[in-house]
């Protein structure tokens, strides 16, 4: 954070593995840094806390206690591919903090549905989107600029098939280091490996016909090659 101080705004994208009080604290230490990401759908949330009253006594913390399913209004039509519900909320994970949450369906009357949340609201943010060049941020009008946050987290996608492939289809995942220094390292060995392997169909010619192929198709002509050279060396 030290080499963002002079950044306006600086956004963490994860996912619910980590949406929890360690890192939403660490959200608090820094007037620039904010957080959108998934959570669980079980995650409690409570209504904003009801006005004074002007009776003695504590004045209650928060409002009552919300439901996903129950409590939050679809939009009419689909905020990029999910028809999506928002309001500010009190969450135990936040604490005190006002956040928005979004609840995202796949279908209008049913489907599943995801919970997400925003340390930062869509005022601030209004700049930011002006100056997009990709759709739908560049043609964000009045009736979606509460819905900014969420289209934002959309980037972090981007970031995440790379992951995915990496772990899924790479088996780059079974590592067992515990120092820094050694996880930084594993990484970096990791997504060397990674880059290694969709930069090969551009570089050898041999693999030239894999470009646009799916990635389960490309390891297993790969792993081909390289159990043949494996059995060759064992043979002489």
């Amino acid at each position: 954070m030290p080499e963002f101080k002079a950044k306006k705004n600086v956004i963490i994208l994860c996912d619910s593995w980590y949406v929890k009080k360690d890192l939403a604290a660490i959200v608090d230490d820094y007037e620039n840094l904010d957080l959108i990401g998934n959570a669980r759908s079980d995650s409690v949330l409570y209504d904003l806390p009801p006005a004074p009253t002007g009776r003695k006594g504590r004045p209650p913390k928060h409002g009552r206690r919300l439901s996903i399913y129950e409590d939050f209004t679809l939009s009419a039509e689909k905020i990029g591919d999910y028809y999506t519900g928002c309001r500010r909320v009190l969450t135990n994970i936040f604490g005190s903090r006002q956040v928005l949450a979004y609840v995202t369906s796949t279908g209008k009357g049913g489907g599943t549905r995801r919970l997400l949340f925003s340390t930062i609201f869509p005022a601030q943010l209004q700049i930011f989107c002006a100056w997009q060049e990709k759709s739908p941020l560049n043609r964000t009008g009045s009736s979606w600029m509460q819905y900014i946050p969420l289209l934002l987290y959309s980037f972090r996608w981007n970031i995440e098939v790379s992951y995915y492939e990496q772990k899924t289809f790479w088996s780059l995942c079974g590592y067992m280091v515990r120092s820094r220094k050694g996880i930084e390292m594993m990484v970096n060995l990791v997504n060397i490996s990674y880059c290694a392997m969709k930069i090969l169909p551009y570089r050898e010619r041999g693999f030239s016909q894999y470009k646009n192929v799916s990635v389960q198709e490309f390891r297993f002509a790969l792993s081909e090659q390289i159990r043949r050279q494996v059995f060759y060396v064992n043979l002489m």
